[in-house]
């Protein structure tokens, strides 16, 4: 991932030769200071996990439920001899992104802390002080394995406060579409996201959550099986 960082002070020098090597945080001169964002872990996408929506035991209806070949509306009562699904249980849906059949439709997110009064030795060394400005222009995100293991279709990242699980509660705040393919890919985040993730990184003693919120669509067929891990990370820039 490409970084640019700026001059390094020779105080900041001298303390980092006495560190016993390099920091991954830059003072850039004037008050102001550019780290690695310091996401706990990456994220992790389980078919294992309760977190994951099992598939029907008969399976996902391969049946057409849209347009004029459409053989039902609904998609828990498919046509004989098809067994009818439960959808209070599985939550069946008509997928139009995909010949309006019968999928199996549902988000999963996780959670990872990031901490950087804690986790930023330059912020950790000022517990008193208060940043004036915090900015996160772009994030890079990096399957890291399983690679299309999952029917995964969409991801999303959002910024939440502490112990936060899901991106649709109070207080989360989009931040940006997340590709799904292999290798690194960069992210720049609009003026919006920017601004709501701010005060997230400026009131930097009190940790927060960035949530990944991935749409799966199940088809019919076997159950999916396998783990997706997703890498996010990205250079912050603040100043006192």
């Amino acid at each position: 991932m490409r970084r640019t960082v700026g001059p390094l002070s020779l105080a900041w020098l001298v303390a980092a030769g006495a560190a016993g090597g390099c920091s991954f945080f830059d003072e850039v001169g004037g008050g102001d200071l550019s780290f690695d964002l310091p996401v706990a872990r990456d994220f992790k996408i389980d078919s294992a996990d309760s977190r994951w929506w099992p598939s029907p035991s008969q399976g996902v209806p391969d049946v057409v439920c849209s347009g004029p070949a459409a053989l039902v509306s609904d998609c828990c009562q498919p046509p004989a001899p098809m067994i009818a699904v439960n959808c209070q249980e599985y939550p069946l849906s008509c997928d139009q992104e995909d010949n309006h059949r019968c999928a199996l439709v549902f988000d999963y997110d996780d959670a990872v802390e990031v901490d950087l009064g804690h986790d930023v030795p330059a912020l950790k060394d000022r517990p008193g002080r208060v940043l004036a400005q915090a900015t996160l222009a772009t994030i890079y995100t990096t399957v890291t394995s399983g690679v299309g293991t999952l029917p995964l279709r969409a991801a999303s990242l959002y910024a939440a406060p502490q112990s936060t699980t899901s991106a649709r509660a109070a207080g989360a705040t989009f931040l940006a579409d997340v590709p799904l393919g292999g290798g690194e890919r960069q992210v720049d985040l609009g003026a919006r996201a920017r601004i709501g993730l701010s005060p997230f990184l400026t009131d930097f003693n009190t940790p927060f959550v960035l949530i990944l919120s991935t749409h799966a669509v199940v088809k019919s067929g076997g159950a999916p099986n396998g783990v997706e891990t997703i890498k996010v990370d990205g250079r912050v820039e603040v100043s006192f």
